[in-house]
């Protein structure tokens, strides 16, 4: 990887780190639209509309300047507690969400997930569906910063599934895209990160907001970046850059500064990256925003480096190291107050058990006094025994009785489950049995006609009934080794396009008498690491039900290629120009059970013991099967199986 290109990747890994919250380093401007707030929550107001302003005032400086924020975020929490209860709801709502927002961008996550569980609480009772989604996309953030990815999606996905209600406002909706978008690029899949980051974008420019519209078309050039399309880029952060000036974010423009410096890393243009950097670093110190402080003491380090300017290089870097450690530092002392907390909770709660414990004793002293209170309590006590022993009785004779019944209902399973398999193999081998009985007719009125013609298909049919009777066979052995636990899974690497050409060949025979086409299309290269029976056995399934249920003169394509959701795993699918299925037929086979009822057709027999073998087969595998028909469209069935790493 060339200089530039290691750079980039080091930054966007650097991006995602915590810094500490600290003292502003420079004096910053006041938002417009604060001086006025200031002045109205100088006069004597109402507690309603105190309330009101001081959680504007904190929503105001929570982005420009968290830790002047929290304050006013503070304040609206505690004169919210003070109110009646039927006042304080959505009054304490708003203010939790702003003081849990200031503390996030101050990188005090633990403060800011207190307050945000208690908003979450609080969003359920008051059935706020829009303050729930807010919480959810807070806290998703929040695990998003340390890293969690994983609790970082869970908590992205409970407001995904609640961004549609009507009482979710659309700026909600937007955060949320755009917060899924930064997890999806953070895991590296920037398909769905572009998608999600654009569909925030637009809902930014729907709404009006410049804000939001600098920080996703900056999220959109990190993307570019990343996939090497750098005009795009310099475009994206052109016009991201010019909004966050207009309206004199400093926090957005500095991040956009340091995209800036990455982007002239990547084009080797280092008095431009100087620039770009030391901009971002005044920024960063004027608005408190120590993440991108961290990230330009690291670029310039490493410059100075590149340009044997050591002695520079190690100033940058021990500013880098001293302000690294005053975040390990603070979320130290924030885990040592946690667990003093605990403790403390834990010795008054073990204190008063023993106080209780002993006054329990003296009362129990008290009335042994008594001869007649002791003959009272010895019979109690033998009633006590006689009753558990009772409980205990029933509570045996209980779980007998529920053995008993889970026995007789895998008995009757197994009954069925059998009754069942005989349904199906009588079913499906009633075809080969009638084409042979259908070829002896044949015999008879070709000879009766002395029809050569005639006689010399013959064979031809006969061949053909002994291969699906031979399928049938193959298959009802599989299940039945399958269901013993007998059939070992080899997993090989196999080439798909051979397994294709094989099962093509195969078939080829059967699809000529009814003027039937096979095709496949399959990647040069592409292996599979499966066991060879058994997906020799899902193919011959597949292709079998295809051309069962397809016409005469119809098409039958077999189609291999990766999964692009899941890089691990290889799609092999089997789609045919068939009388389709209904949306009913496909729930109940993707749904059912194991086996599922034998479904007679105008053409052949249903689906039967193939489709269940080939199911069990691919999950063994670890893969999925998967049937999309429409009746009159075909149908097509997709099976995934895992790739040669």
């Amino acid at each position: 990887m060339t200089r530039p290109g290691f750079l980039l990747m080091w930054l966007l890994a650097l991006g995602l780190g915590l810094a500490p919250a600290g003292p502003a380093l420079a004096a910053q401007p006041s938002p417009p639209g604060a001086d006025a707030l200031r002045q109205q929550l100088a006069a004597r107001l109402p507690d309603t509309t105190r309330l009101r302003l001081l959680s504007a005032m904190c929503y105001l400086l929570h982005n420009e300047q968290p830790a002047r924020a929290v304050r006013y975020g503070e304040a609206a929490v505690a004169l919210a507690r003070t109110l009646a209860p039927n006042e304080q709801g959505p009054g304490l709502l708003r203010g939790l969400l702003c003081l849990a927002s200031c503390h996030a961008n101050l990188s005090n996550g633990p403060a800011a997930l207190e307050l945000l569980s208690e908003a979450q609480e609080l969003a359920r009772r008051l059935d706020d569906p829009d303050a729930l989604a807010r919480a959810f996309t807070a806290q998703g953030s929040v695990y998003h910063e340390r890293g969690d990815s994983a609790t970082a999606w869970r908590h992205y996905r409970r407001a995904l599934q609640l961004a549609d209600q009507a009482g979710v406002a659309p700026r909600t909706r937007m955060r949320l895209l755009g917060n899924v978008g930064s997890l999806m690029f953070y895991r590296q899949q920037y398909p769905q990160a572009m998608h999600f980051d654009s569909l925030a974008l637009t809902l930014a420019r729907r709404e009006g907001d410049s804000t939001a519209q600098s920080t996703y078309l900056s999220s959109l050039a990190t993307y570019q970046m990343r996939v090497g399309r750098l005009p795009r880029v310099k475009r994206l952060l052109t016009q991201a850059l010019a909004i966050s000036r207009r309206q004199r974010a400093a926090r957005n423009q500095a991040n956009q500064l340091m995209l800036f410096a990455m982007y002239y890393i990547e084009t080797d243009q280092p008095s431009r990256t100087d620039r770009a950097v030391r901009e971002a670093l005044r920024l960063a110190r004027q608005s408190d925003y120590l993440e991108r402080v961290l990230d330009a003491y690291s670029i310039l380090a490493a410059e100075a480096a590149e340009q044997n300017n050591y002695r520079q290089a190690y100033e940058w870097n021990k500013r880098y190291v001293e302000l690294n450690d005053t975040l390990n530092n603070r979320q130290t002392m924030q885990t040592l107050a946690a667990a003093q907390v605990s403790y403390e909770t834990q010795e008054r709660t073990r204190r008063l058990r023993q106080l209780t414990e002993q006054r329990d004793e003296q009362r129990w002293h008290s009335r042994l006094l008594g001869l007649a209170v002791a003959v009272l309590a010895l019979g109690l006590l033998v009633s006590v025994y006689l009753y558990r022993n009772l409980r205990r009785n029933r509570s045996a004779l209980a779980a007998n009785n529920q053995a008993l019944e889970k026995a007789s209902a895998e008995l009757r399973g197994v009954a069925a489950f059998k009754d069942k398999l005989y349904a199906i193999v009588a079913h499906d081998l009633r075809g080969p049995v009638m084409a042979f009985a259908g070829v002896t007719s044949l015999i008879d009125s070709y000879i009766a006609q002395n029809d050569q013609a005639g006689l010399s298909r013959l064979p031809g049919l006969v061949r053909q009934a002994a291969d699906s009777l031979n399928h049938l066979l193959d298959n009802v052995l599989n299940w039945a080794v399958s269901q013993t636990g007998e059939l070992e899974c080899r997993p090989a690497p196999l080439l798909v396009s051979e397994l294709f050409a094989e099962c093509q060949a195969l078939y080829q025979t059967t699809a000529a008498a009814s003027r039937q086409h096979i095709t496949t299309a399959a990647p040069a290269g592409l292996r599979l690491l499966a066991d060879r029976n058994m997906t020799r056995t899902v193919l011959r399934n597949l292709v079998g039900n295809s051309l069962k249920f397809t016409p005469a003169g119809g098409h039958v394509h077999l189609e291999a290629a990766p999964d692009p959701d899941d890089h691990r795993m290889v799609l092999l699918s089997c789609t045919d120009t068939g009388p389709g299925m209904s949306p009913a037929t496909v729930a109940a086979l993707m749904s059912g059970p194991a086996l599922p009822e034998p479904t007679p057709t105008p053409r052949a027999t249903g689906l039967g013991l193939g489709l269940a073998l080939s199911r069990a087969f691919v999950h063994r595998h670890g893969g999925t099967l998967v049937i999309q028909s429409r009746p009159g469209a075909g149908t097509n069935v997709t099976v995934s199986l895992p790739a040669v790493k």
